[in-house]
C-alpha cells in the first residue's frame, strides 16, 4: 500500500547568522510499505513551489519502483504570495520610492509611514492618480513610468541566505528518514540517495553535495543556475541593493 506521510521536525539554526530558528521542518515522505526500499529519491522543489507541487510524480515513483520520496517544504520555501508570503516595502523599499517621488517632487505620501499592505495599496493609488495629473499638466513625459521596488514578505518571517539554510533542511530530513526508517530497507543495506532539483532545486541539490558529498550518490539536475553572471541577482535577493532597476523579479524591462 502506497503510504504518505508527513513529517515536522526540527531542523537547526542558522550558526553562520547567528539566528535561532523559531519555525519547523516540514516534510513528506511517500513510499509502497510492500517493497524493500533500494533508494530515497528527494525531490526539491524549485522557486515558486512547495512540496505539494510533485504529489503525483511521488505517487507513480514508489508505485512504480522500489524507491522512497522525499519531498521538502525547506526554510523559506513560502516566498511567494500563493505560498503564504505577502507584499511589503522594507527599509531600502521605501528609500527607493522615497527617492523617486522627490525626483518627480511627488511629496503628498509619506512613505515611511507605509506599514502595511493596505497602506500600500492606496499609496500606489495615490500616486497613480498623482502622475496622471503631471502629465496631463505636461509636468512629464507620456510615457514616464515610475521605478521603484516591492519585496515579498515570506511566510513564518524566514529568509534568504542564497540557500545554505534550505539545503541544512534538505540534508537533515534524509539523515533523519535513515535514522528512523518506517520502510524495508533492501537487504546488505547500502540504500542509494538521490536528488532531483529543478531550477533553484537544482542549485539545492548542487549545494548538498558540496556540503556532504558523503550522503549524496545521484544528482539529477534540471536547468539549475551555475554561475554569478546574467540575472542571477534577480534570483538570489539582492538585486535592489545592486540595481532595482536591472535585477527585479519579473521579467519584462519595458
Amino acid at each position: 500500500m502506497i503510504i504518505n506521510q508527513i513529517y515536522s521536525i526540527d531542523s537547526c539554526d542558522d550558526v553562520e547568522l547567528n539566528i535561532k530558528r523559531g519555525s519547523k521542518l516540514e516534510f513528506r515522505l511517500t513510499y509502497d510499505d510492500s517493497k524493500e526500499i533500494e533508494a530515497i529519491i528527494c525531490i526539491i522543489p524549485g522557486g515558486a513551489e512547495d512540496m505539494n507541487s510533485y504529489i503525483y510524480i511521488d505517487d507513480y515513483l514508489t508505485r512504480n519502483y522500489k524507491v522512497a520520496v522525499i519531498n521538502i517544504n525547506y526554510h523559506c520555501i513560502g516566498n511567494r504570495p500563493h505560498l503564504g508570503s505577502s507584499f511589503y516595502l522594507d527599509d531600502i523599499d521605501k528609500f527607493i520610492l522615497d527617492t523617486s517621488l522627490k525626483a518627480i517632487n511627488l511629496k503628498c505620501i509619506n512613505v515611511y509611514g507605509i506599514n502595511s499592505y493596505e497602506n500600500l495599496n492606496n499609496a500606489f493609488i495615490r500616486i497613480d492618480q498623482e502622475i496622471q495629473k503631471l502629465k496631463l499638466n505636461q509636468q512629464l513625459h507620456q510615457n514616464y513610468k515610475l521605478k521603484t521596488h516591492v519585496s515579498f514578505l515570506p511566510f513564518k518571517n524566514e529568509y534568504q541566505n542564497f540557500g545554505i539554510m534550505q539545503a541544512m533542511d534538505i540534508l537533515n530530513a534524509i539523515f533523519y528518514i535513515k535514522e528512523n526508517s518506517p520502510f524495508k530497507l533492501m537487504r546488505g543495506g547500502g540504500i542509494r540517495t538521490i536528488l532531483f532539483g529543478n531550477s533553484y532545486g537544482g542549485y539545492l541539490a548542487n549545494l548538498c553535495a558540496k556540503i556532504a558529498p558523503w550522503s549524496i550518490d545521484f544528482i539529477l539536475d534540471n536547468s539549475s543556475f551555475v554561475n554569478l553572471f546574467g540575472n542571477i541577482f534577480r534570483l538570489i535577493g539582492f538585486g535592489k541593493e545592486i540595481d532595482f532597476t536591472r535585477y527585479h523579479g519579473t521579467y519584462d524591462d519595458t
